[in-house]
């Protein structure tokens, strides 16, 4: 009987993951497979076919974490920059006005401390979702090889739908 996979465990118990230690070695791994070598025949290119796929389930579960932390991020900003506000004093005694206020929790450095952090989040993110494109566009670009592999090799024909339709 195998382990039992529960969704929590994929997204981590922590709010703000760090990420910056997401192990990215397999992926990069694959892509620079991918890059370097063609599909020399049937068996190679479903062989592409499955690496990519493997590479983006990885990314998948990166990508839930990074959302987690981003959202988790940008609800700290939030909360920071109100608290900041609302317990700005104006220094020399005088009326705190509303601007003020609002200013003081724009500028604040422990806002800016939690917007540079949510920053690299989201510039993780996008990395991640980059990466992930390729390995899913690699994918259907295997499989158009190895479906025109089995017609031409094989002789096996799927019927009249072309392999590459509905893949931009």
């Amino acid at each position: 009987m195998s382990q039992t996979v529960r969704l929590g465990d994929v997204l981590g118990s922590k709010l703000e993951e760090d990420f910056k230690d997401f192990d990215l070695t397999e992926i990069q791994q694959v892509l620079e497979q991918l890059r370097d070598i063609d599909a020399i025949d049937l068996a190679h290119a479903e062989l592409l076919q499955q690496q990519s796929l493997r590479g983006a389930d990885i990314i998948v579960g990166y990508l839930s974490r990074i959302v987690k932390t981003v959202g988790y991020l940008e609800s700290q900003v939030n909360s920071t920059k109100n608290k900041v506000s609302l317990e700005y004093v104006a220094p020399d005694g005088a009326r705190t006005t509303v601007d003020m206020k609002k200013w003081a929790g724009e500028s604040s450095p422990e806002v800016e401390k939690v917007q540079i952090k949510l920053a690299e989040a989201k510039g993780a993110k996008i990395v991640l979702e980059r990466k992930y494109e390729i390995l899913v566009k690699s994918h259907h670009h295997f499989k158009d090889i190895a479906a025109g592999l089995r017609k031409t090799i094989l002789g096996y024909s799927s019927g009249t739908s072309n392999a590459a339709e509905g893949y931009d």
